[in-house]
């Protein structure tokens, strides 16, 4: 019977024969040239695109509505928790749902209708939206809160920011 740690020991001491084999096969002038694109690669610098923003505000959300969602669960599977609190952490794990769907149904129409990468982020006090646009200006941000209102029944307070 192979015991795993005898099995990690052989793959991972493979692995090291055959870059120690590509090593020392290699030339002086392959190695030199391997060095000088390792330095090239190391002195770029970061760019930070616009989207990147967008994407850093759409981890956050989501890493912040994961841990929410993680604790209504350990609430509704929880032995110790009474029936009107796993009705309540499941009533709030629904709603949670329907706000994420919200969100993004709101950015595929921004993206749809005006053509821009947005974020959209719904709370309680209201809807926070982050424009990707070159052009910004107090009549494009009144069409999309114009827009956006649209798509709810109660008048929601609506905040654009563009990038």
């Amino acid at each position: 019977m192979i015991i795993k740690k005898n099995l990690w020991f052989v793959s991972l001491f493979s692995v090291i024969l055959v870059l120690s084999i590509f090593y020392v096969s290699m030339s002086e002038d392959e190695i030199s040239n391997f060095a000088e694109n390792e330095v090239q690669i190391s002195d770029s610098s970061l760019v930070i695109n616009e989207s990147t923003e967008l994407v850093s505000l759409r981890v956050a959300s989501d890493e912040e509505l994961q841990t929410t969602m993680n604790e209504l669960k350990d609430t509704i599977l929880s032995d110790t928790t009474s029936l009107e609190e796993k009705n309540d952490a499941y009533n709030e794990l629904l709603v949670l749902s329907d706000v994420k769907a919200d969100e993004e149904k709101i950015e595929s129409i921004l993206n749809k209708d005006f053509g821009v990468e947005s974020f959209v982020k719904i709370s309680s006090t209201g809807i926070t939206i982050v424009v990707e646009s070159d052009k910004s200006g107090y009549k494009d941000a009144n069409q999309i809160i114009r827009r956006v209102q649209e798509e709810f029944k109660e008048e929601k307070y609506i905040t654009v920011k563009f990038n």
